[in-house]
């Protein structure tokens, strides 16, 4: 593993080699139509190819645009379309489920000529567009820069010292922040970075232990699966970044109890990642804490006005750093509504202690945060309202021992009444990916609301409780 760059279960790279196969593979990419500022969408899994692409493309000055792997054909092209992407670099697993978009073989090149144009990238330029579920129903592009990226890292490695001798496990889709960050990470460190043959349990349990990792990246869902089937860490193992949802204190005295180096953090695409991080003696005392915010990084407690609240008090999550993006794509006044003075409104509410420490109380209140994946439910109350016999929905999460959270659709029918939960999934499987499906229907003839007109939370609850 001496000099390696980056390691698959097919291929491995030196660091010798690797500027010359980048060189040589962004030629192949400007041969075939990519050009310097252009939005490039790649889809693919996590693949030595993937990341040669994107270094592929950050050589070009063009800009990356991951898209998520688990989409529908029209979802992905609805984001090619909204990021105004020229082309779309596609691995051989999706070569033939699109059409009519200009498409490109992801791939690597060790032969041939070299791109050799100075680029001269800024660190303000737009680095990558990593694509998240919100309020509108549509996937909004956050522009995160150079100086995002970098800045995410240096925060970062302040504390936990990263090396050359690291060694990276690629444990988390690269479409995701979290993902993408670990290929940062490996590259400005000069360490290893091992992407395991999927994401699957087995894969990354074989490539943790095979490659002896010491950094790697997991959601609740799969820790809990992990720990579960009594696998221990790897004796290399220094830090288990544990982000991506709720995670109960069973499972984090569970992990700790069995050695695992857990490092409990949160953040999300707008803050490059991670923003905080509880770990040790202090998580064992605070479990459900995510820890005190990097150096650099302020987190204040805001009120429904504005105005900073006392330690204790819960309130609005807002953060001053310099890994905030640089907004979303084509959607400056969204962008503008999230700002606060020098400030990014995160839309999460929690507390802070008299150490400092984060408390998270109630991730955004529009989306739902299962195994990993956020999903938009207005994005599948605007789909279900399409039906002909549906006049309402209204789209819920709850929560789920695995997955951490799941959705729940309620809805009203017409005077027809006569669909089954099992219709309406089949109406949704085409139009959303799969994470995104409704696990329950429930059919009502009224959506319990409040006298302003507003979802009635409490009496959700007890319509779902008298379903179960």
């Amino acid at each position: 593993m001496k000099n390696a760059a980056i390691i698959s279960d097919t291929r491995l790279i030196l660091f010798s080699e690797l500027s010359g196969i980048v060189c040589k593979t962004a030629q192949y990419y400007f041969q075939n139509g990519i050009l310097p500022k252009s939005k490039v969408a790649i889809l693919g899994y996590n693949s030595i190819e993937y990341v040669i692409t994107i270094y592929a493309l950050w050589k070009l000055a063009a800009i990356p645009v991951p898209i998520n792997t688990r989409l529908k054909e029209s979802e992905i092209k609805s984001i090619f379309k909204s990021s105004q992407c020229s082309n779309i670099i596609m691995d051989n697993s999706f070569k033939n489920s699109l059409s009519n978009l200009p498409s490109i073989d992801m791939t690597i090149k060790n032969k041939g000529r070299e791109y050799k144009v100075n680029t001269n990238t800024q660190e303000n330029e737009t680095a990558v567009i990593i694509h998240t579920s919100g309020s509108s129903g549509v996937p909004k592009g956050v522009e995160t820069s150079n100086y995002n990226l970098y800045q995410s890292f240096l925060a970062l490695s302040q504390i936990f010292n990263f090396s050359n001798d690291d060694v990276f496990l690629a444990s988390l889709p690269f479409y995701h922040i979290g993902g993408f960050s670990i290929i940062n990470r490996a590259l400005l460190s000069g360490g290893v970075l091992v992407i395991p043959k999927s994401l699957k349990q087995n894969d990354i349990v074989y490539s943790m232990k095979e490659h002896n990792a010491s950094i790697v990246s997991l959601v609740p869902t799969m820790l809990k699966r992990i720990i579960e089937e009594g696998i221990k860490p790897n004796k290399n193992l220094r830090c288990l970044f544990l982000g991506g949802g709720a995670s109960s204190n069973n499972l984090i005295y569970s992990a700790l109890n069995n050695n695992w180096p857990i490092v409990k953090v949160y953040g999300s695409s707008e803050t490059t990642a991670m923003i905080t991080a509880c770990w040790g003696a202090k998580l064992r005392e605070t479990p459900n804490s995510a820890g005190k915010p990097f150096s650099g990084i302020t987190i204040k407690i805001l009120d429904d006005s504005f105005n900073e609240v006392e330690n204790g008090i819960v309130g609005e999550i807002a953060v001053k750093s310099k890994t905030i993006a640089k907004g979303y794509l084509n959607l400056p006044e969204l962008w503008n509504k999230k700002k606060f003075n020098d400030f990014y409104l995160t839309g999460d509410y929690g507390y802070l202690d008299k150490e400092g420490k984060l408390f998270v109380v109630a991730r955004r209140t529009d989306l739902i945060v299962s195994g990993g994946e956020n999903i938009d439910p207005r994005e599948i109350e605007s789909i279900l309202n399409t039906h002909p016999k549906i006049i309402e929905t209204f789209v819920f999460p709850i929560e789920d021992s695995e997955w951490g959270e799941i959705p729940v659709a309620i809805v009203v029918l017409n005077e027809a009444k006569c669909l089954s939960q099992k219709n309406i999934i089949d109406f949704l499987k085409p139009k959303i990916a799969s994470y995104k499906l409704p696990r329950k229907i429930i059919f009502t003839n009224k959506i319990p609301k409040t006298e302003l007109g507003k979802v009635n939370f409490n009496e959700v609850n007890e319509l779902f409780n008298a379903t179960e």
